[in-house]
């Protein structure tokens, strides 16, 4: 039976058919064959993702395809091993957040400012795993500090896709790098060939369009003018979507929290006696602190309901699975900073 992949999206299991994976998702990937179960975390997954996806792969083991047969896998983001890159073979990871989480934090989701853009870097590296199907494939800062000799990369500028070949990467990775790239090509009607670039061969366009020092007289065809290398870069900051452009009006609002936070400690100087430090006993009863109820998130000690300046974070403290580990949220009030749980009853 062929392998299955799920992506976690907002609470429930998508299917998807190849491996290309976000930093801001969660993933299940099922190998009937073998048995295995994987449970591949994005760096920038929420609580709520890394828990739907224990539960989900605790579901398919105890389904009728295993019986509680499978062995379960957590893979962190980095941490691939060579039998989960054996099993998705040619994984892509992509910078950005595809499924919308069900719960909003101001660090992620939709108030992370995770907006697409069209210029983006991609690393294509077999690093230590065998076979021309056991690559990694991860989006990078477009930056020429992101280049390593040892690795081909490839610079996807929405008309034009370039690869440049380091001088120490293998021929595997200079095969993919050129794949994946007319890949890229064929989805936007293969206007143009994609073009080679190898490090320290005539490769000063391919830098100096990572610096954005790019000048019309250098740009090798009409598609490359500034104006339109002006026009990516301001879909960037105002993406014609509406969901983007909420992301750009709600991050004033993390500005002004971001503002508050020195007001707090420029308060703190005055007060050096020992009766501030007295003080601090009071934070475990903010520990404490409950919410009862499904409503709106209230801080139980200032009143505060405002969402943007409700912060979401992992509890050390609720450890809903031991393996693979679990962990509960509490909130923290960008008021007063008091943290509460909210009850489950």
């Amino acid at each position: 039976m062929e392998k299955q992949m799920f992506i976690v999206n907002q609470g429930s299991l998508n299917p998807i058919t190849k491996a290309v994976f976000t930093t801001g998702d969660a993933y299940l990937v099922v190998d009937h064959d073998k048995k295995m179960i994987y449970i591949w975390l994005g760096a920038k997954s929420s609580v709520d993702e890394k828990t739907v996806a224990a539960v989900e792969a605790r579901r398919i083991d105890d389904g009728q395809a295993f019986n509680g047969a499978a062995r379960i896998v957590t893979i962190d983001q980095g941490q691939e091993t060579k039998e989960f890159m054996e099993a998705v073979q040619n994984l892509k990871i992509l910078d950005k957040n595809l499924a919308k989480s069900m719960l909003k934090d101001v660090n992620t989701g939709e108030f992370a400012n995770q907006a697409n853009f069209i210029n983006a870097l991609y690393r294509i590296s077999s690093e230590e795993y065998e076979g021309i199907n056991a690559i990694k494939y991860l989006q990078v800062p477009f930056d020429k500090d992101s280049l390593d000799s040892e690795d081909c990369f490839m610079a996807d500028m929405g008309v034009d896709v370039w690869v440049w070949q380091g001088k120490d990467s293998n021929v595997k990775e200079k095969v993919k790098a050129m794949q994946y790239a007319r890949e890229f090509d064929a989805d936007r009607a293969g206007g143009q060939k994609p073009r080679v670039f190898m490090e320290g061969d005539g490769d000063e366009e391919f830098l100096a369009v990572l610096s954005g020092k790019v000048l019309k007289q250098d740009r090798a065809t009409a598609d490359l003018q500034p104006e339109a290398f002006e026009g990516e870069v301001d879909e960037t900051l105002a993406y014609e979507t509406p969901v983007v452009k909420s992301l750009v009006k709600e991050m004033p609002v993390v500005k002004s929290l971001a503002k508050k936070t020195p007001v707090v400690e420029t308060s703190r100087p005055p007060s050096i006696s020992i009766p501030a430090a007295e003080e601090e006993p009071v934070v475990p009863e903010h520990e404490v602190m409950v919410q009862k109820g499904e409503g709106r998130l209230t801080c139980p000690k200032c009143g505060n309901s405002e969402r943007n300046l409700i912060r979401e974070v992992e509890d050390p403290s609720n450890i809903i699975m031991a393996y693979p580990r679990i962990l509960g949220k509490k909130w923290i009030c960008g008021k007063c900073g008091t943290d509460w749980k909210k009850s489950s009853l």
